[in-house]
């Protein structure tokens, strides 16, 4: 049992958890020990594109670990891409067998992988024995059928992966509903490998909840959870809800973020849509921020919407 200090995980989210956005937040908050980037699609031309790398390339980094994730269906191509990954320095990836969007899944990605042990198994067959870096998967129940994950595990306990990354919704449910935490006890009871346990921790209380029922996990990935409470983490680790200074530090971090953005994108508009997916998170935990939001929703111009922000933030108060 080692849950007096837990190892807190960064979820990859595509498009919002950016190497921008994690520079910011590891400058702002503490508490978060690693991070999983957001996917990378395997390709079969022989020159990878740069461009792919891109987000994972080490100057980029925040300074905590950082664990690429790769998303695809065809060995040769992981096998590939980890290469590259580990000759820029990276002994570990992770392979996306939970993202449940529905054109990801269709093309038997992602969690569209799920039903079929006998893909999964022929391609961790070639992956695992060629791959320079370790191998960890992330996954989901299943599609529709929480009973495809218990099939699969099998499949997985054959092979000698640093870690199984467990959100416990299916593919169908996104993140809607609360997840089937009796679904997951049964998965984590059937799997011989590390677990990770990802989905719902939204706060202190159910994060202690998740401690007592599994008191062996040591490792939890964090997602919307922590893009809505960038303080979560900190919360997590000192037990304590309150939080000093909260307004003024949301702020110093949003204009990080944004100031990022603004020197990489050109035109309000690419701006402006990085920053209001910024605050369809950020803004939950503020006392006017629903009120903001619908303001910001509707701006078309990056003055107006940094008066916007600065008007409310001025009247906000943190709400835990």
């Amino acid at each position: 049992m080692n849950n007096s200090s837990p190892i807190l995980v960064l979820a990859p989210m595509r498009g919002i958890t950016t190497m921008h956005y994690r520079k910011a937040f590891i400058r702002h908050f503490q508490g978060l020990d690693i991070e999983m980037a957001p996917f990378i699609p395997t390709v079969s031309a022989e020159r990878i594109n740069p461009k792919l790398l891109k987000d994972v390339l080490p100057e980029n980094n925040s300074g905590l670990p950082l664990i690429p994730q790769l998303i695809g269906n065809k060995a040769d191509d992981f096998v590939q891409m980890a290469i590259a990954l580990h000759d820029l320095g990276y002994n570990e990836i992770n392979w996306n067998l939970g993202c449940p969007h529905k054109p990801i899944r269709k093309k038997r990605r992602g969690s569209g992988l799920l039903p079929y042990p006998d893909s999964v198994d022929a391609i961790l067959d070639q992956v695992c024995d060629r791959s320079p870096c370790r191998i960890s998967v992330k996954v989901r129940l299943g599609v529709s059928d929480p009973s495809e994950l218990m099939a699969l595990i099998p499949v997985l306990n054959k092979y000698p992966l640093s870690e199984v990354v467990i959100h416990p919704r299916t593919a169908e449910q996104m993140y809607d509903g609360t997840v089937d935490l009796d679904a997951f006890e049964d998965a984590y009871h059937n799997i011989d490998l590390p677990v990770c346990y990802n989905g719902d921790i939204n706060d202190l209380s159910f994060f202690r909840a998740l401690q007592s029922r599994f008191p062996e996990i040591d490792r939890f990935m964090l997602g919307r959870g922590l893009l809505t409470n960038p303080f979560l983490c900190e919360v997590i680790k000192s037990g304590d809800p309150k939080i000093e200074n909260a307004i003024e530090r949301i702020a110093a971090f949003h204009s990080d973020v944004l100031a990022s953005y603004e020197a990489i994108l050109h035109g309000d508009h690419p701006v402006l849509g990085k920053m209001k997916e910024f605050w369809t998170y950020q803004s939950t935990h503020l006392s006017n921020g629903r009120n903001m939001f619908k303001k910001l929703k509707k701006t078309q111009r990056l003055s107006t919407y940094k008066a916007i922000v600065a008007e409310f933030l001025a009247d906000a108060e943190w709400m835990a």
